[in-house]
């Protein structure tokens, strides 16, 4: 007989680990999927928007919120999910192996969570973003995200190395200034956005000295303290940090496939408390359309849990009535 769970959650990001939990905890059979590629698998800067400490380290929290929905219950799985079928009360997830998993199964759930997150897109070294990662994320060498990590630059000199815009450039710019005025832009020519079709004239009127140029090789003999980029010409910017403006890409490929609404950039788009027009799927994380916080996407993941615990009630709960209007809907009871 196959088994079918009442939910099965695709991410073991923050959203999704804290949606296992809390589901977990309230005694459903939840199933968690993760291919294990989101940033915070890898990620050993510093974490400072989570409440309850000074200071987190990126994946030692992430294994943290793991254990925790173990311990409550919660299954895990490292496997990539392709494909998402049917309809509530019964959806079908298919997984294939890939270079970081080797399940291939098929799993069935009343109710699906996606919490897939987003793609960044790194710099590229010598043509290859691959050659970035070795300093992404990692020792608090280089950073991404200026709402979480700009105080982490106080008084360093700071590389922004840019993968988009200007616009992006200057925001990033603009928002470390705040703690360093030791800042240089690197406008980087193979860049996602073509820098041929950008108005550089903004940044000379910027107060932020800037170049262009395409990464032949990256040095970090001591992150956070000295690293630098060597050019193709041959010139070598020194910093203490990194800061990439990059682009990312909403990881939203499974649910378009099954009908989910997304935006323009692909963001998932759902009500308030993170429900899918498509009855049974509820969504959590960055890959909608929030700020990419681990604490938001802790709190999304918690608020969808809680309408997709209430959505499964249990038998006596149709007929009552309830003081609150979100549990009444998330029922079905209108």
């Amino acid at each position: 007989m196959v088994k079918i769970y009442d939910a099965i959650i695709i991410g073991g990001g923050p959203a999704g680990c804290s949606a296992a939990l809390h589901l977990a905890y309230h005694k459903r059979s939840v199933l968690v999927l993760d291919r294990g590629t989101s940033p915070m698998h890898f990620h050993t800067n510093s974490i400072l928007n989570f409440p309850g400490s000074v200071y987190h380290e990126g994946r030692s929290l992430l294994r943290s919120i793991q254990g925790e929905a173990r311990a409550a219950g919660a299954e895990f799985i490292a496997a990539d999910v392709i494909e998402i079928s049917g309809r509530y009360p019964d959806f079908k997830i298919k997984t294939s192996p890939s270079y970081r998993t080797n399940d291939e199964s098929e799993y069935h759930a009343k109710l699906l969570l996606i919490a897939t997150g987003t793609s960044r897109k790194h710099p590229r070294v010598n043509g290859q973003w691959r050659g970035w990662l070795p300093v992404a994320n990692v020792g608090n060498g280089a950073f991404y995200c200026p709402d979480c990590e700009a105080p982490l630059c106080k008084d360093k000199e700071v590389l922004i190395v840019n993968t988009g815009s200007v616009g992006s450039a200057l925001h990033v710019a603009n928002s470390l200034s705040r703690f360093t005025d030791k800042i240089q832009i690197l406008m980087t020519e193979d860049a996602y956005v073509p820098i041929e079709n950008q108005d550089l004239s903004k940044l000379d009127s910027s107060p932020f000295p800037w170049t262009k140029g395409k990464i032949k090789s990256i040095s970090f003999p001591r992150p956070g303290v000295v690293q630098s980029v060597t050019l193709a010409d041959g010139r070598k910017l020194k910093a203490n940090v990194f800061f990439v403006a990059f682009v990312d890409v909403a990881r939203s490929e499974l649910a378009q496939q099954i009908g989910v609404e997304v935006d323009a950039k692909g963001n998932i788009l759902t009500d308030h408390r993170g429900k899918t027009k498509i009855e049974g799927i509820w969504s959590a994380g960055d890959v909608r359309p929030i700020t990419q916080q681990v604490a938001t996407a802790v709190g999304t993941g918690n608020y969808a849990a809680v309408m997709m615990n209430q959505f499964l009630g249990n038998a006596h709960e149709q007929e009552k009535e309830f003081d609150h209007p979100d549990h009444r809907r998330a029922l079905h009871i209108e």
